[in-house]
């Protein structure tokens, strides 16, 4: 029945590349939304539950928001973490590489394995209370949870960061990064080419962070952010 709102509907959660993210991650959303992400035992993959209309295409992009947030936690925790199956093809179909002679190549990602970490629990709760009280926090974890992030999402993290903690100053004495690595992601975020996830079409010197840097930066960023929130 079209307008049928209010009961619980799930939807197919992105594919991640690594077993064992997917355990910390469901770790995480089982603090910050309870009972909202969940393995399917009928099929392979995770997916996410929210109270909505199933013919309503905004019931999905709030599923999706709910997810992305989670994993923007997840990757805010390790760098490394967090790759999604499309993020490693690279925007590219399904399949096989293949050679004018009909040869197949299949390339295999690395296996990343944590013992189960103490550390996530206490993120996770700190977490959960910066996502309830913390608008630009919210904000941040869904950008650092999109797909393909580039460093326009890096920097616009680092503005929501900006506009709770006052600016760079108050980044510097609550999360103890310091002004010139600052300056140095802004330098990054205006100056490395869009092939490599810049923001601008053309810089007017050389980026002096990675793509991989800028990630790292945020991670520490966020990682900090959110454990202030364990402090209230």
């Amino acid at each position: 029945m079209i307008g049928d709102t209010g009961r619980m509907i799930s939807y197919p959660a992105p594919a991640l590349c690594q077993g064992s993210d997917v355990e910390v991650l469901l770790h995480i959303g089982s603090i910050v939304f309870p009972e909202r992400i969940k393995r399917d035992p009928s099929e392979n993959g995770l997916r996410i539950w929210i109270e909505g209309d199933p013919k309503d295409i905004e019931s999905g992009i709030a599923a999706l928001a709910q997810f992305q947030i989670v994993l923007g936690i997840l990757r805010a925790w390790k760098t490394e973490a967090g790759q999604l199956a499309d993020e490693q093809r690279r925007g590219l179909g399904k399949g096989s590489v293949r050679d004018e002679m009909g040869k197949q190549y299949f390339v295999l990602g690395s296996v990343i394995s944590y013992n189960f970490p103490d550390d996530v629990e206490p993120l996770a709760v700190a977490a959960s209370s910066g996502v309830q009280n913390s608008e630009p926090l919210r904000n941040s974890l869904w950008l650092n949870g999109r797909q393909g992030r580039t460093s326009a999402d890096f920097y616009m993290i680092y503005e929501y960061a900006q506009r709770e903690l006052h600016g760079t100053a108050g980044i510097n004495a609550k999360l103890g990064l310091s002004r010139k690595l600052q300056q140095r992601l802004t330098n990054a975020a205006n100056n490395l080419s869009p092939l490599e996830g810049g923001r601008h079409a053309t810089g007017q010197v050389a980026a002096c962070m990675t793509l991989d840097e800028q990630a790292d930066f945020i991670s520490d960023l966020l990682r900090s952010w959110i454990l202030l929130y364990s402090l209230q």
